[in-house]
């Protein structure tokens, strides 16, 4: 039986011009050549060699630094035995993957994607809504191609918060960068986000924001699970079985907690809580040593990793939303927090209960408002006892940081008028304490410190992480005093 030759196709960062042994069916790009020439394949052998190591490209002058994708079809060809150009493909098999397709067409030169975004679970009892917004997929096969992604945004949970946003992505997942083209519109049936680039390398990545995975998160835990500098602890469950971490830094009375992620899609909260992490650890940090010595600081980097790696917006792996889930009432019939339901909450607020709050920032971010901000508990009774604590932390971390700011933020609820099944309001409520909700943009600091490359991102978000230690530090005799002030009702502290 005659055995057919491979078809090995090379395709280089320049014009393809093909050349052919005729001897063989074996093709071959024509390469970038200094004095212009062309590579003579005298054999079926050097077409091979060329292909596969790019020994005959040097040796006839080639200008192989041009060739960007050698490596890649060199093992490519190693494995199967074929190299060919393939269609463009888009994958979200891999942590916190979220897109639909609806259509691809390409061509030798161009391709064009038309998109969508898988809901979250039905948010029953609460929201009564199927949340969607975050987005993260790879597309390879397009090195070279004009890439046009057509995003259907219709009916997201915050569709004008794609307005003035720019795409996130990155060829390695360590560097992430802002697609400039990105343009949000209105089309006569809802609105879709739209962007055009060209790669440079065959595969890249795309997402609402720079991703924090599962990975990293157990990363982060394995390093400092084994740390003399903190301790490392389960307090609970989620619904598809994944430990609820949390690390305690310090032994001070004081107990202070920095909770990160109940929305999962919000993954600029994770990065935050690194940077906080990886700073109390720092032994030569006097201030995170001080902060340690007066309180004992609780992080817990992911509250939702089961939502985080099935790519949800606000959703738990039950459907629900862990911020509508702090307290039973509110809501007609609807009971929370339940293990059935949302296990995340019930035991984050179980160990509250056990170990006693002082102070709590719920980590965060905001697709619409282009600023850091700090929304507080102004509408539980009795809110004036404490707002001192809440406008003095905000002007600490203002000092502590110039990427945070006051003045745009939310609106602030009316006294006797706040939602207790948010996190921050049931915990002042509850415990008596300084409560907040620190909300991060999806976008950029635009009002302050922007940076247009990059937009906020993950590096930037793990300095705000550790500018809260300078903020809490300041603040740590105010919180001390606030003990004794008579708010809601206290836990009993740990002896």
């Amino acid at each position: 039986m005659l055995m057919r030759q491979p078809t090995l196709r090379y395709v280089c960062t320049k014009p393809p011009r093909v050349l052919s042994d005729p001897r063989s069916s074996v093709a071959l790009s024509a390469l970038d050549v200094r004095r212009g020439g062309i590579v003579d394949v005298g054999n079926t052998k050097a077409a091979l060699l060329c292909t596969m190591s790019l020994t005959l490209c040097a040796a006839a002058g080639a200008n192989t630094s041009q060739c960007s994708r050698a490596q890649q079809v060199r093992r490519a060809a190693s494995r199967t035995g074929v190299v060919g150009l393939s269609e463009p493909i888009v994958s979200t098999a891999f942590d916190a993957g979220n897109v639909e397709v609806n259509g691809v067409t390409s061509d030798a030169e161009s391709a064009s994607f038309q998109l969508g975004i898988r809901r979250d679970p039905f948010t029953q009892g609460t929201d009564e809504t199927a949340h969607s917004q975050w987005f993260y997929f790879r597309v390879s096969g397009v090195l070279g191609k004009k890439s046009t992604f057509l995003l259907n945004t219709t009916g997201c949970s915050y569709e004008p918060g794609y307005d003035n946003f720019r795409t996130v992505a990155s060829y390695d997942r360590k560097n992430w960068f802002r697609v400039e083209s990105t343009e949000w519109q209105k089309t006569k049936d809802g609105s879709q986000l739209n962007w055009t680039i060209t790669p440079t390398a065959d595969s890249v990545f795309f997402a609402y924001f720079q991703p924090y995975s599962y990975e990293q998160h157990m990363d982060l835990m394995a390093e400092f699970s084994n740390s003399n500098n903190c301790d490392y602890l389960t307090f609970g469950r989620t619904l598809d079985g994944r430990p609820l971490d949390m690390l305690r830094f310090g032994d001070g009375p004081l107990q202070l907690y920095v909770v990160a992620r109940q929305h999962p899609g919000e993954s600029m909260a994770s990065w935050l809580a690194e940077g906080l992490i990886r700073r109390l650890a720092d032994q030569a940090d006097p201030k995170a040593k001080a902060l340690m010595r007066a309180a004992t600081v609780n992080v817990v980097p992911n509250i939702n990793p089961d939502g985080s790696i099935r790519g949800h917006l606000r959703t738990n792996a039950g459907g629900a939303n862990l911020n509508r889930e702090w307290s039973s009432g509110i809501y007609p019939g609807y009971d929370a927090p339940t293990l059935e339901r949302s296990p995340e909450v019930y035991y984050i607020l179980q160990f509250l209960e056990q170990n006693g709050c002082d102070a709590y920032i719920d980590v965060h971010g905001d697709e619409e408002i282009e600023a850091n901000f700090i929304a507080g508990s102004e509408g539980v009774a009795g809110y004036e006892t404490i707002a001192p604590l809440y406008d003095n932390f905000q002007q600490a971390l203002v000092r502590a940081s110039p990427d945070f700011q006051i003045g745009k933020g939310y609106d602030k609820d009316l006294p006797g008028e706040a939602n207790l099944a948010i996190c921050s309001n049931a915990v002042a409520h509850k415990f008596g304490c300084l409560a907040v909700t620190l909300e991060q943009p999806f976008k950029d600091t635009t009002f302050n410190t922007p940076e247009p490359d990059v937009g906020w991102n993950g590096p930037r978000a793990m300095k705000l992480g550790a500018a809260l230690i300078d903020a809490l530090l300041d603040n740590v005799d105010d919180i001390r005093k606030s003990k004794d002030l008579e708010f809601g009702v206290r836990a009993k502290k740990p002896a």
